[in-house]
């Protein structure tokens, strides 16, 4: 459900917008930060250089506490993740993993690419090495799972599968789940982080992966937009004729309706994804241009029936938009932050970067702006916009790229009396205005 924005105005108050243009207008912390922007998709990564090559850290070098550098190497680095356990930090690169002690002492070191791949076989693989070449392996998920002691990564080569290794030792042969989940090329955005689902009466922790498609293979064409799985094999974590914990963009729109997945997480009883895609899913609106976009669903919905969205809107003190969200996080608001935004000291904030388009592309200007939102203030803008569309005051909800959109993505009709509209309504609504009034 797309019924209105977020957006941000300095020290603006919330307030209600119509649809499709709606707006909760926050407050601007920091704007016009000279940083310069990456292409689209996912900021360009830095890079290992060899020591001494790059002679512009040597200004920075007496404020670095540690590095690592690699000996007439350079590798691109895409990831990191930490184990608060150990301290130990893991970077993916490409055709490499690295683990690092917590002064970034490197002690171990793991080759993952190139590799013998075909786009248009299984995550399984060939039949015959005679169809496959050699591909660089982009690492585009790396998590750690304290639970199982693993470290989760997926790479772009054999349909996006993923490895799991022995935080213990990484060296060791790892373990492969050979389904799809990650995005195939180097360029298109993968976001996967770990969260709690409440399916049924089963609690239990699983991967939410957004995944931008890519057409690169017929396989493609089974790879959700959204998903949540297991950790054990990475398959979906419900499964069934009743329910499928996914979500697929329609095949209609998909080819040139591309989601960039920036940003993931969890926070109380939903799970969130930061995303940018165009204004308009229709062909023939491109000059519409992009909008970022904040998704929600229940963490107790195993058919994703709760899926929403809100745009994201960051606006300047001079009326300039920044519109395409670059890297965000949530974070506990400071005592200072808290007062300016009237939300207690501890209360979850979304902090957001974001860059102006340019033109009609995705593609970042070199300025860029930090916008914090109050995760009380947007659940509230979801609530609304739910509202809206149970009491008639739309009359749909704006997303009809969703494959197999609930009530064919009508809202409530004025005039209809509330016990027809339950009688014709699916338990699928009815698990939307769930998540409105009570707890998911």
């Amino acid at each position: 459900m797309k019924l209105g924005s977020v957006r941000h105005s300095f020290l603006a108050m919330p307030h209600p917008h119509k649809m499709g243009g709606g707006s909760l207008s926050l407050f601007l912390i920091l704007l016009g930060l000279l940083i310069k922007m990456g292409s689209s998709g996912p900021p360009r990564a830095p890079s290992i250089l060899p020591d001494g090559s790059d002679n512009s850290l040597s200004d920075r070098r007496q404020s670095t506490m540690a590095q690592f550098v690699t000996v007439n190497e350079t590798f691109v680095l895409k990831h990191m993740a930490l184990d608060p356990q150990s301290g130990s930090v893991y970077v993916g690169a490409i055709n490499r993993l690295y683990e690092m002690d917590p002064n970034l002492r490197l002690e171990a070191t793991v080759v993952t690419g190139p590799k013998l791949d075909n786009p248009n076989c299984h995550a399984s693989g060939c039949e015959s090495d005679s169809n496959s070449e050699l591909t660089n392996n982009v690492n585009k998920v790396l998590l750690v799972d304290t639970n199982s002691r693993t470290l989760i990564s997926c790479g772009s080569v054999a349909q996006g599968a993923c490895h799991k290794y022995n935080l213990t030792n990484i060296t060791l042969p790892p373990e492969f789940a050979p389904h799809a989940v990650a995005a195939n090329d180097g360029r298109s955005s993968t976001f996967a982080f770990i969260g709690p689902s409440k399916y049924l009466w089963a609690v239990a922790n699983v991967l939410y992966v957004g995944t931008t498609f890519t057409n690169n293979g017929d396989y493609r064409h089974d790879v959700p937009a959204i998903s949540s799985r297991n950790l054990y094999n990475f398959d979906y974590a419900e499964y069934s004729f009743a329910k499928q914990s996914m979500l697929r963009i329609d095949v209609k729109y998909r080819d040139h309706f591309l989601v960039e997945y920036v940003y993931g997480f969890n926070a109380s009883d939903y799970v969130y994804f930061v995303l940018v895609q165009k204004q308009s899913y229709l062909h023939g609106f491109e000059e519409q241009g992009y909008a970022s976009r904040l998704a929600r669903m229940c963490i107790t919905d195993a058919n994703y029936d709760t899926y929403t969205e809100v745009t994201l809107e960051c606006t300047g003190q001079d009326g300039v938009k920044y519109n395409i969200v670059q890297d965000s996080k949530v974070i506990g608001a400071s005592e200072g932050l808290a007062k300016s935004l009237g939300i207690k000291q501890g209360e979850l904030v979304l902090v957001a970067v974001f860059a102006q388009s340019q033109g009609i592309t995705n593609e970042p200007q070199s300025k860029s702006a930090v916008c914090v939102y109050s995760m009380r203030e947007v659940d509230a803008k979801f609530s609304e916009n739910i509202h809206m569309c149970l009491n008639g005051s739309v009359e749909n909800r704006n997303m009809d790229y969703i494959s197999g959109p609930i009530l064919d993505g009508k809202c409530y009709k004025p005039g209809v009396s509330n016990l027809d509209f339950f009688h014709h309504s699916s338990i699928h609504f009815i698990r939307i205005i769930q998540s409105v009034f009570f707890s998911c």
